[in-house]
């Protein structure tokens, strides 16, 4: 069928984007014997993605795997990736070029009107065990019980599904009476209280398999203009983004003195009613930017 589109309408470039990466293998067949251009965008990696190893392959449905995976590299005239950690790991399966074009935010950058009275701290999504920061939650005990003020400030709001397991660990180290459980919202609801929220949490799975994965979300909370409290694998490349944005600040799962003493400073700032961030270049990772270095690169 597509193959008699690319002749009728003399269609010259055509793009994939997965997962689900069984879509390349279109493009890959497409591109067999006929001249078009074939973009090739990933936009979580194949082979190496979180669950791929749970996947409970056989040796050679895992051997084919690599195989298809090598033929789209090899195949594609461009690829895109989400991600640097992505980008490395291709350049050494193929010598095509790689672009890196994360995810984004759409819209304007807007202001926050009404920020929320307590200090808040939210995470907007899904939290599941896997991604559970359990030193997040052991400093947030420990500073409720050395400091009256943010006790009395502190609050936990979740927008979105929290596992059960999460929710027991906050339980187990006193803080049941601090949690907010909002569940699930409009996404333009969520923009909302991302805008109104003192502290935007991140979590991301600690393994090495997640270094290179970088929430959409992440975007949004930079374009709301709060402060990003990330926690997730070393040397993850959300790291890097939040640095140069001057967004927030990133720590592992095993972080707690530097974790808790940003926390403060922060509380510190809120309590004078002075926590805000001075963002540097976010624009950069509005969608229409991101559209525009798309056109550039196809």
């Amino acid at each position: 069928f597509l193959k008699d589109v690319l002749a009728k309408e003399g269609i010259k470039t055509i793009i994939t984007t997965g997962p689900p990466h069984s879509v390349h293998l279109i493009g890959y067949y497409l591109k067999q014997g006929r001249p078009v251009h074939w973009v090739a965008d990933f936009r979580d990696p194949w082979t190496t993605i979180g669950y791929h190893k749970k996947l409970k392959l056989t040796k050679s449905a895992e051997k084919k795997h690599k195989l298809l995976e090598a033929k789209v590299l090899h195949t594609a005239d461009k690829i895109i990736v989400t991600s640097s950690t992505t980008k490395k790991e291709f350049e050494n399966i193929t010598s095509q070029p790689i672009k890196v074009i994360t995810n984004g935010f759409d819209g304007e950058l807007l202001t926050n009107d009404g920020l929320d009275s307590k200090f808040t701290i939210s995470h907007i999504g899904s939290l599941l065990s896997g991604r559970n920061p359990v030193k997040l939650w052991s400093v947030l005990a420990q500073m409720v019980d050395e400091f009256p003020a943010f006790k009395e400030a502190l609050r936990l709001q979740f927008i979105g599904v929290v596992s059960d397991e999460i929710l027991s660990t906050i339980k187990e180290v006193g803080l049941q009476d601090f949690i907010e459980v909002i569940g699930y919202v409009s996404h333009q609801e969520a923009l909302v209280y991302q805008r109104k929220s003192q502290v935007l949490l991140l979590v991301e799975i600690d393994s090495q398999e997640t270094i290179g994965i970088i929430p959409g979300k992440l975007f949004e909370y930079m374009a709301a203009k709060r402060p990003i409290l990330g926690i997730g694998p070393k040397n993850w490349d959300v790291e890097s983004i939040v640095e140069e944005t001057k967004t927030g600040y990133i720590f592992k799962h095993s972080d707690d003195i530097e974790l808790k003493n940003v926390i403060l400073r922060w509380f510190e700032n809120y309590q004078k009613g002075q926590l805000n961030i001075i963002a540097d270049n976010i624009e950069q990772f509005s969608r229409r930017e991101l559209t525009r270095k798309l056109a550039e690169y196809i």
